[in-house]
């Protein structure tokens, strides 16, 4: 009977581990089917972002109800996040901040994840939005320091996706900078995100690449540097002409406009405008082309058309009422301001100008509450931090007046062996300090090597660039010189072409050498005399050139004028010194006159120079170039014939 109870007991045991096996089992068949519905899901909403908003919505909807019944707090977190951008992109931006601050709390628990950062970086763009602009710098910078701190765990998504969202944090930053309106502090920022972007390849570095090229195309125009401000544009609409989105180059053409306005050039700036309401009109951007229709006013009340420009005003004065648009409100009420009082009609100029002051106030106010809002939160947290020292403090306290009460028991052999624990600490800390002393000091050479390297290639690069650009023009004026007819005209293309051959061997020689800021003067003339015998003479006649210097070297400010001078002589004695004769010498001297002051000799053994150039009563441009290089290094030239043409310039260094 006992046995038939035991096997009984042990059938009814093993069928209770089967059904519990069997629940875990579907318990997790059921929560991985979850998971696949909702990755299906999330894929469908992101498929509809830009194209079907409302079913985008539906599967968003979708993806929370599934990650609830997950019991995965990640998932959760996901759902929130999408939930988030759904409700910023239909600009409800109350419930976006609901649900993405709902998201970092959640990823907090995940500092590994990507996700992490990227909910704390859509909850800056929803401050950002909303105009709480220095919870929105904040936001951005703390982002930039999540991914610093976590950067090797998330290298495994791609060391170049995590600079790339370090690249938008930046442009983001500029953004903020910009509402804010530190224009300065927008240009770092940019060009912060600019530089990192450009060392990752890829389409999507080049899209962010594009734009920022117009925001800092737009910040040179907010500081005034109309030219660079024009740069910028065209060099962001070159690349996005080059990607395939040029249909959103009206930024780029708004930021044209405007700079075409600050140089006064109404008319091209309406033309920018145009072009910028072509593209605008394409992507159903009305908020772009209601600012477009503010500067198109500005131009008119500048060409002294007021109806005009008051018309534009009263028909976009309602477009500015949303969020998001209060400087635009504050500059539309001061150009209605201005219009009227050159109208003089001071009622309403006045009135329009209270308006404009009363949003002025109402914006500073707000950034000035964030501002408080921020340092009272951050005044909390360091209370907090000092409350935490404080109790650690008072434990420390406790912990040493046990040990006072050991001592008073075990005196001599505590004694000893604190003694020994305190000796080992103190070696220990010892080598720590000297290790890392040594780390820091090596690290620091190494920066500071590779600071000095980086530079030096700079420069180098600028140098063989500038160079190149030369060599460009020289080419250019050689084609043309190929197509003139007229010989006067192939004359003056070929003496501007040695000229800017002379220039073009300064920077090939600082590209070569290592010395990257100064020229060796014989090393220089030797080359240009060379160039320049070949360029004008035949195997008819044979040119000698001895030059005679001690090792002087010139930085680049001395160097350039120093080798047109040398050029225009040489050039010249080359040219008519030797006519007749089959062969000629060239010497150039230079001496130090003092520590400050240097004569430079330029003689040949040719025909002479005619008098009329010597007296001054004729001067060609080679004479004149002459002088006024000359005058410009501080000193003078002047010229003689003594069996042959001499040409004596003294010029200084200081």
């Amino acid at each position: 009977m006992k046995n038939r109870i035991k096997t009984k007991t042990n059938a009814q045991g093993k069928f209770v581990k089967l059904l519990i096996v069997c629940f875990i089992s579907f318990s997790q068949i059921q929560a991985q089917d979850l998971k696949s519905k909702f990755t299906y899901y999330r894929d469908l909403a992101v498929a509809y972002q830009n194209t079907n908003p409302d079913s985008a919505t539906v599967y968003t909807d979708s993806c929370l109800v599934t990650a609830r019944g997950t019991e995965d707090q990640y998932y959760l977190g996901i759902a929130f996040q999408m939930k988030g951008r759904d409700f910023f992109m239909r600009s409800d931006a109350d419930s976006a901040l609901y649900y993405e601050k709902n998201a970092c709390q959640i990823f907090q628990f995940y500092p590994d994840s990507t996700a992490h950062y990227t909910s704390q970086y859509n909850l800056g763009n929803i401050y950002l939005y909303m105009e709480e602009h220095i919870q929105a710098l904040v936001q951005f910078k703390k982002v930039l320091r999540i991914i610093d701190e976590n950067f090797n765990a998330y290298t495994t998504e791609g060391d170049a996706k995590i600079n790339l969202n370090r690249a938008y944090c930046y442009v983001s930053i500029g953004l903020v900078y910009d509402y804010m309106g530190d224009y300065f502090a927008k240009l770092e920022n940019m060009q912060k995100g600019l530089k990192i972007a450009q060392n990752i390849e890829g389409r999507e570095s080049e899209i962010l690449q594009a734009v920022t090229l117009g925001n800092i195309g737009f910040a040179y125009y907010e500081l005034g540097d109309f030219i660079a401000a024009e740069s910028y544009a065209i060099a962001g609409m070159e690349l996005k002409k080059k990607l395939g989105i040029d249909a959103s180059s009206g930024y780029n053409y708004q930021v044209l406009a405007k700079a075409a306005f600050g140089r006064k050039k109404y008319a091209l700036a309406l033309k920018y405008l145009q072009l910028a309401d072509k593209s605008f009109k394409m992507l159903k951007n009305n908020s772009e082309l209601n600012k477009n229709e503010l500067l198109r006013a500005r131009c008119y009340f500048a060409q002294n058309k007021y109806d005009l420009a008051l018309e534009i005003l009263h028909n976009i004065e309602r477009q500015f009422d949303e969020p998001g648009f209060k400087r635009e409100r504050i500059e539309l009420y001061e150009l209605m301001s201005e219009i009227y009082a050159s109208r003089k009609d001071y009622a309403m100029s006045t009135s329009y100008l209270t308006i404009a002051l009363k949003l002025q106030k109402e914006l500073s106010n707000k950034d000035n509450k964030d501002a408080t809002d921020q340092f009272l939160a951050f005044f909390e947290e360091e209370e907090n931090r000092i409350d935490d020292k404080l109790d650690n403090f008072k434990n420390l306290q406790d912990k040493e007046k046990l040990q006072v009460e050991v001592k008073t028991r075990k005196e001599k052999e505590v004694w000893i062996y604190s003694l020994f624990v305190v000796s080992t600490i103190c070696l220990v800390l010892i080598i720590i300090v000297i290790a890392r002393g040594n780390r820091r000091n090596k690290k620091i050479n190494q920066e500071l090597n590779y600071s000095m390297d980086e530079k030096e290639i700079l420069f180098r690069e600028v140098h063989h660039r500038v160079k190149n650009n030369f060599q460009i023009i020289s080419s250019l004026l050689n084609l043309q010189q190929g197509i003139e007819e007229d010989t006067r005209s192939k004359k003056v293309l070929t003496d501007a072409q040695g000229r800017i051959q002379s220039m073009s061997l300064v920077h090939e020689l600082l590209y070569r050498k290592n010395e990257v800021k100064r020229i060796d003067f014989k090393t220089y003339t030797q080359e240009l005399v060379s160039s320049i015998i070949r360029s004008y003479t035949d195997d008819k006649l044979a040119i000698s050139c001895d030059i005679e210097c001690e090792n002087e070297s010139f930085d680049l400010e001395l160097a350039v004028p120093l080798g047109l001078i040398l050029n225009e002589a040489i050039t010249n004695a080359v040219k008519y010194a030797f006519r007749g004769k089959n062969s000629g010498a060239i010497s150039v001297v230079l001496k130090p006159l003092n520590t400050k002051n240097y004569s430079l000799l330029i003689k040949d053994n040719g025909v002479g120079i005619p008098e009329e150039f010597i007296n001054g009563s004729k001067e060609t441009l080679g004479v004149e170039l002459i002088n006024i290089l000359s005058e410009q290094l501080g000193g003078s030239a002047t010229f003689l014939n003594s069996n042959g043409t001499e040409v004596k310039v003294v010029f200084s260094t200081v």
